[in-house]
């Protein structure tokens, strides 16, 4: 049993921390949220809301029910327990079917009606971002964007010092381009520890809510399109197959949350984000450092992409084209073997690529795929064979 104790904001120096006591089977955690002072106001103490979504992935991988010492609001406590719960649960075995007890409230929060999306300066949110500025739907223009530290920078040390650089990173953009930045802290991922991965939406969301006095609409942008909806093997997949759903069960009549960019491919994204002048200076997309480093996955397909796209050279700040230019056909060897493994991202550059690539390239490609991918699934059947020929006999 997991219980929510009843949260509640309290202020250390310039800053206000959303707070609950959270007991899983006799072990207290003390889960915080926090913002600078001005936005105090806009912290919700009243409801359980955002603890419980914060821990509801949690709680079905580990076979726990949740008790609330504060009510949950009308909207969401139907949708989670009537909807989400059931239709995650039949998604996977694995999977406990998670109760939550708590009161209702019915009543309506004040809301500051801002209109909010995350800043990572990636793909995915420089095309929220772009979409929803100037747009002619005056009410869906962006007006604040969040900078949460829920779980992405990843733990320790490493996910401490990425998480100061990439907020500067922020801060500078919205000062520049004249957003309001809402910067937080939290220590859910470090008190409550999950693959970022399978619960990403779930703890976003938990950002979301504890503000939710603030928000009136969110763009969460999406991981995934909507034509990869899927509900099949919940417990090992990216829960961003199933953000239609989530998206959709996290809205309420009075908070609207949309699963942004998910009509569109990475590649139509990036196209789209190309025409983003602002992202020239600042689109970052790297999981391994605080600049791009031109080597991990999203390095790689994202300078393949911009090259498909003709847009390579205008993303020289950020990126060095030089020592792409120098070694395109390793990046071409790594295009051929994603492109073998069906690795959507790179399925769809590959034919605006597939005149440049060299004999050598495919070959090396071809190779990678036979050694990574062919071999050890024919090593572990030749093993399974002999387990039973000698052991099962």
């Amino acid at each position: 049993m997991i219980t929510i104790g009843k949260p509640e904001v309290i202020f250390l120096e310039d800053k206000a921390r959303l707070q609950a006591k959270l007991d899983f089977d006799g072990q207290l955690k003390l889960v915080w949220f926090e913002v600078d002072k001005k936005y105090a106001e806009y912290l919700c103490y009243e409801r359980s809301d955002a603890y419980v979504i914060g821990v509801l992935n949690y709680a079905m991988r580990n076979g726990h029910d949740i008790t609330c010492k504060s009510p949950i609001g009308e909207d969401l406590y139907y949708q989670i327990t009537t909807y989400l719960i059931d239709a995650v649960f039949k998604g996977s075995k694995k999977l406990y079917k998670t109760k939550i007890i708590a009161e209702v409230d019915n009543s309506k929060l004040k809301s500051a009606n801002a209109v909010g999306t995350g800043i990572s300066c990636g793909i995915d949110s420089f095309h929220a971002i772009s979409t929803h500025t100037n747009s002619k739907y005056k009410n869906h223009n962006v007006t604040h964007l969040a900078f949460n530290n829920v779980g992405s920078h990843g733990e320790g040390e490493k996910a401490i010092i990425l998480y100061e650089a990439r907020k500067k990173l922020a801060i500078k953009f919205a000062n520049e381009y004249q957003y309001e930045l809402v910067e937080s802290n939290s220590n859910i991922y470090d008190e409550i520890p999950q693959s970022h991965f399978m619960t990403h939406t779930y703890t976003s969301t938990f950002a979301i809510y504890a503000l939710q006095k603030l928000f009136s609409t969110y763009y969460y942008a999406s991981g995934r399109k909507f034509l990869d909806f899927s509900l099949i093997d919940t417990y090992n997949k990216d829960c961003s197959y199933y953000d239609l759903l989530l998206s959709s069960v996290f809205s309420t009549s009075w908070l609207k949350l949309y699963s942004e960019g998910a009509t569109l491919s990475r590649l139509e994204k990036t196209k789209k984000v190309s025409q983003y002048k602002p992202s020239y200076n600042y689109l970052n997309v790297c999981t391994q450092t605080i600049t791009n480093c031109n080597k991990c996955d999203k390095c790689i397909r994202t300078l393949l992409a911009l090259e498909a796209i003709g847009k390579l050279e205008d993303y020289k700040t950020v990126f060095d084209i030089e020592y792409y230019k120098n070694n395109k056909q390793e990046y071409y060897k790594e295009l051929v073997y994603q492109t073998l493994r069906k690795n959507v991202n790179y399925v769809e550059i590959y034919p605006l690529l597939k005149s440049q690539i060299g004999f050598s390239a495919k070959i090396n490609g071809i190779v990678k795929s036979i050694i990574i991918v062919f071999i050890p699934a024919r090593l572990k059947l030749l093993l399974k064979k002999m387990y039973h020929l000698l052991i099962k006999r």
